[in-house]
C-alpha cells in the first residue's frame, strides 16, 4: 500500500526535518563565526548532534552531518584562502612598506656661556675712567683711594708687584671675581694700577731717570739763543718740581736726605735752575715771574738747608724781575725787607743798585750812596758799589 509508505516517509521526512534546522542554524553561526572561532568549534556542535535520544534522530544526524561536512567542507576552504590571501596581502604591505625609523630623541645640551677674553676684558677696563675702575675695586673689598695707589707707586718701581700686594693684602684670589658675572674681577688691579701711573707727575720708575735729567741740565750754558733758554727753563722747572714732590710725600727735608733716595745731590740741579729762571723770566710775562716767586720760595721752605743758605738770593732774584717789569714798588719793598732783616748788606745794596744802571742810572746812584753808611772797604762788594756810584 502505497499511501502508507508516503506518510510514514512524510513523517519521517518530518522527524529529520527538525534537528535538520537546528544543524542548519548551526552551521551558520559556524559561519558567521569561522573566521573568529577555530575548528573546535565545529567539532563540539558535531558532537551535540550526535548526543539526541532516539535512533531515528541519530541515523538522520548522521545524514545531516556527512550533509553538514560536504556543507562545510568548502566553507572551511574558502575561509582558510581568504585568511591566507589577507595574511599575504599584509606580509607583502609590510615587505613593501618601508620600515619607518624611530624617531631620535634629541639631546638637549646645555648652552655654557663663553667666556670672555683676556684681551677684550682688558681693554674693556682701559676704556673705563680711573675713577670708575676705583669704583669697582672698591666693590672687591680693596679700600684705597687715587693718593694711596700714587704713594704705592713711589715706593715699588713694578707695577706687577704693586698690583699683587693689594691682590694679596686684600685677599682678591679667594674671593674669585668673574669678569661675565660680577662685571669685574682680579685684573682690574693691574690695569688701575697702570691708569694710575699715567697720571702721577711721579712715581719709583723716574727716579733712576731723575740723575740722568739733572746731569743734562747742569751741562746746558745759556746762550742768545732765546728759543733754546726757554726750552731749557720748562725742562728743569718739570726736574725740580719731581725733586719737590718726591720730598714732600716721602717726608725728606734736607738735600742729603734726598740724595740718599736720589742717589745724587741736587743741590747743584736747583741753583741752575734759578740762573736759568732769572734769565728767561725777564722776557716773559710778569704773572710768570709771580707764579716763579710762588713756587721757588715753596722749594726752599721745603729743605731747611737750602733756605738756609740760599732764600735770599731767591728774594733779591724776584724782587730784580719785579723791578725788570716796571713794579719798582714790589722790587723795592722786597729789598727794603731783606736790607733790614740781613746784617751784612754789602751784597744786598751791590744787587738792589746794579738792577736800576740801565733803567734808571740817578735812582742806582742814589741806592749806592745809601749803602756807605753800612758799608766800606772791609766788604767784599764795596769796590762795584763805589763803581756805581762814580760811573
Amino acid at each position: 500500500m502505497p499511501v502508507k509508505k508516503t506518510t510514514q516517509v512524510t513523517k519521517e521526512d518530518k522527524t529529520v526535518k527538525a534537528p535538520a534546522k537546528k544543524a542548519a542554524t548551526k552551521t551558520t553561526t559556524v559561519k558567521k563565526t569561522a573566521a573568529k572561532k577555530k575548528e573546535t568549534s565545529v567539532e563540539k556542535e558535531t558532537k551535540t548532534v550526535k548526543q539526541t535520544p532516539t535512533a531515528k534522530t541519530t541515523k538522520t544526524s548522521k545524514k545531516t552531518a556527512a550533509a553538514n561536512k560536504e556543507v562545510k567542507a568548502p566553507a572551511k576552504k574558502t575561509a582558510s584562502k581568504k585568511a591566507s590571501e589577507v595574511v599575504s596581502k599584509k606580509v607583502e604591505q609590510k615587505k613593501e612598506m618601508p620600515k619607518k625609523e624611530a624617531p631620535k630623541k634629541e639631546t638637549v645640551k646645555k648652552a655654557t656661556p663663553k667666556k670672555t677674553s683676556k684681551a677684550v676684558k682688558l681693554a674693556q677696563y682701559n676704556n673705563f675712567a680711573i675713577d670708575t675702575c676705583i669704583d669697582m675695586a672698591r666693590a672687591m673689598g680693596v679700600d684705597m683711594g687715587y693718593d694711596q695707589y700714587a704713594n704705592m707707586l713711589l715706593e715699588i718701581t713694578d707695577l706687577k708687584t704693586i698690583a699683587n700686594n693689594i691682590i694679596d693684602k686684600y685677599d682678591l684670589k679667594t674671593k674669585k671675581f668673574s669678569f661675565d658675572e660680577d662685571g669685574y674681577d682680579i685684573d682690574l688691579i693691574e690695569v688701575l694700577v697702570s691708569k694710575i701711573a699715567d697720571t702721577v707727575d711721579i712715581k719709583a720708575q723716574d727716579f733712576i731717570e731723575l740723575g740722568g735729567i739733572a746731569k743734562e741740565c747742569l751741562a746746558y750754558e745759556l746762550s742768545d739763543d732765546a728759543s733754546a733758554n726757554n726750552d731749557e727753563y720748562h725742562k728743569e722747572f718739570d726736574l725740580v718740581k719731581k725733586i719737590l714732590m718726591i720730598a714732600q710725600r716721602k717726608d725728606l727735608y734736607t738735600m742729603e736726605e734726598l740724595a740718599s733716595l736720589l742717589k745724587m745731590d741736587m743741590t747743584d740741579t736747583i741753583l741752575h735752575y734759578m740762573d736759568v729762571a732769572y734769565n728767561v723770566l725777564k722776557n716773559w710775562q710778569y704773572d710768570d715771574v709771580k707764579y716763579y716767586e710762588n713756587f721757588i720760595y715753596a722749594v726752599l721752605s721745603h729743605f731747611t738747608d737750602l733756605h738756609d743758605k740760599y732764600a735770599n738770593r731767591a728774594m733779591m732774584d724776584v724782587a730784580d724781575l719785579y723791578i725788570e717789569h716796571g713794579d719798582y714798588g714790589l722790587g723795592d719793598a722786597n729789598y727794603g725787607y731783606i736790607i733790614r732783616e740781613n746784617q751784612i748788606k754789602d751784597y744786598i745794596y751791590y744787587r738792589y743798585a746794579n738792577v736800576y744802571v740801565d733803567i734808571d742810572r740817578e735812582k742806582a746812584r742814589s741806592i749806592a750812596q745809601s749803602a756807605l753808611q753800612y758799608v766800606d772797604s772791609r766788604y767784599t762788594y764795596y769796590p762795584n758799589i763805589m763803581s756805581i756810584l762814580e760811573d
